[in-house]
């Protein structure tokens, strides 16, 4: 169907927005699509039928290309970015409502509108979004966008979006107990955001964590940890730091500076590869082996199997499952290490979740996980975060994996991608490591994370009929949905 003969399709629309729209289509299809007329004009019905994805990516298309044209078609062409964006955020697509309030807040391709900039934030911070949560915490705690100052509402909106994973919103944490802003200061609570922020990569933390330990506020004083901390805040960009880490070099000796620049090599080794290091480890009791790493699991059967993902227990010489605050030895029972999957098995009656009966979770689906991330930072109470299927292919179009917005951080790997009746789409595997990104495309990923599809888990179980035969039936009901995926979650330790 030619691009033209859309015309037919969008009667629905009026006669002022139908003018301009198909004009404005035509326009820009030779100009800012890569794809070809057909897979164009293929995006544009899907938008115009009322597709939230497919508004959302035909919106970003118009409203990056408008200041490519004159004055006139300009106007036309930020009207039907705008119109298809807030279709888009009015259907409930989290980034959609993200990129609408952006849009308001900074004047892009709409007039800057404070009122509606909050507005579409807060839509957003109330569906589960990290960004919009830490956006509706900063208008709180300095008091722009319209609204009161407020820092208990900011607290509360930073406390969201941090157990998701937002290390700015753990930084403003930090500074706010740190000050002393709205709340009693108090150094300790203050390190420990800044730890948590510091340790997920984010350089200003890493500075106020040296400067904490080389003045013993709220942590030991340490010369060693505040000169590596220090190192490790340089090697981010942060200039500031090389002022202390040079008067510290007056109080050590040089085998102490060696140890601390060795310390700090291997923090941030961590920090560059968080889904491999897993830091951040429950402590293993005195009279147990070293815990070699942590991850999530969760129960498939009501007798003890469970599913997680085999670099989570790879090179283990015993694997141990935490729940409900009861300690289990773990039989490995099958590993494919190809699909980064793994089968555990404990004794036991237990609630179990179910994989759904769709082959295939669907673009733009809304989903969510519950697992352990950052267990001795974060506590070991589970974490529950949510996100869309963003795509139906992973890196580099593996098409074992699903891309998704769900907050990942080390400690989740395992975990179960879960629809929202609460059945299992997928496993946990990955985020898109930061660093590699930019290297070979200049820009930052924005929360790209992976999950193995629930077809190759089955397809592994398949080979047990002794299991699959116990395989409950999918739910249902959205009814306590997360709480049911819960209580079927479990912490995996793996002991060297």
């Amino acid at each position: 169907m030619p691009l033209i003969d859309l015309k037919y399709k969008i009667d629905f629309i009026g006669e002022g927005m139908k003018r301009f729209l198909i004009v404005v289509l035509i326009l820009i299809y030779t100009q800012c699509f890569a794809g070809t007329e057909e897979q164009f004009t293929k995006l544009v019905e899907q938008a115009i039928q009322g597709d939230p994805q497919a508004q959302m990516e035909v919106a970003v298309v118009l409203c990056n290309e408008a200041k490519n044209y004159e004055t006139s078609n300009a106007k036309e062409v930020t009207k039907s970015g705008l119109f298809f964006i807030h279709e888009a955020a009015k259907s409930g697509l989290i980034q959609a409502q993200e990129i609408l309030a952006e849009m308001y807040e900074f004047g892009i391709c709409a007039s800057k509108n404070e009122t509606e900039a909050f507005y579409w934030y807060k839509i957003a911070a109330e569906q589960g979004s990290p960004t919009a949560q830490f956006k509706i915490g900063s208008f709180y705690s300095t008091g722009k966008i319209g609204v009161t100052k407020d820092i208990q509402q900011a607290i509360m909106w930073y406390k969201k979006a941090s157990s998701q994973g937002d290390i700015a919103s753990q930084y403003n944490l930090g500074l706010i107990h740190f000050k002393g802003e709205g709340v009693p200061k108090n150094y300790t609570t203050a390190a420990t955001w800044f730890k948590l922020a510091a340790i997920n990569g984010h350089s200003m933390s890493a500075f106020a964590l040296g400067g904490m330990y080389m003045a013993g506020e709220g942590v030991p004083k340490n010369y060693i940890l505040a000169y590596s901390w220090f190192n490790i805040a340089i090697s981010m960009g942060v200039d500031e730091a090389k002022k202390p880490l040079h008067t510290l070099e007056k109080y050590l000796t040089d085998e102490q500076i060696h140890k601390a620049q060795e310390l700090a090599a291997k923090i941030q080794y961590k920090i560059d590869h968080p889904s491999i290091s897993q830091e951040q480890q429950p402590p293993a009791p005195n009279n147990e082996k070293e815990v070699n790493g942590s991850g999530t699991g969760f129960i498939i059967t009501k007798d003890g199997y469970i599913l997680t993902c085999y670099h989570v227990i790879e090179g283990s010489r015993e694997v141990k499952i935490k729940y409900r605050g009861n300690i289990y030895s773990a039989k490995l029972v099958l590993g494919d290490p190809n699909n980064d999957l793994a089968l555990l098995k404990i004794n036991g009656s237990f609630p179990a979740i179910a994989f759904s009966s769709n082959r295939s979770a669907k673009m733009g689906e809304d989903v969510f996980t519950v697992g352990y991330p950052n267990p001795s930072l974060q506590g070991e109470n589970a974490k529950c975060t949510k996100g869309t299927i963003n795509s139906l292919t992973g890196f580099q179009d593996d098409l074992r994996l699903y891309q998704i917005s769900v907050p990942v951080q080390p400690g989740n790997s395992g975990g179960a991608l879960m629809d929202g009746n609460g059945n299992i789409l997928g496993i946990i595997v990955a985020m898109l490591d930061a660093k590699t990104t930019f290297k070979i495309s200049g820009s930052l990923p924005q929360n790209v994370n992976y999950a193995v599809k629930s077809i190759y888990a089955q397809a592994m179980l398949d080979t047990l009929p002794e299991i699959s035969d116990k395989l409950i039936a999918p739910s249902r009901s959205k009814s306590n949905a997360v709480d049911r995926v819960k209580n079927s979650t479990v912490m995996v330790l793996s002991y060297k």
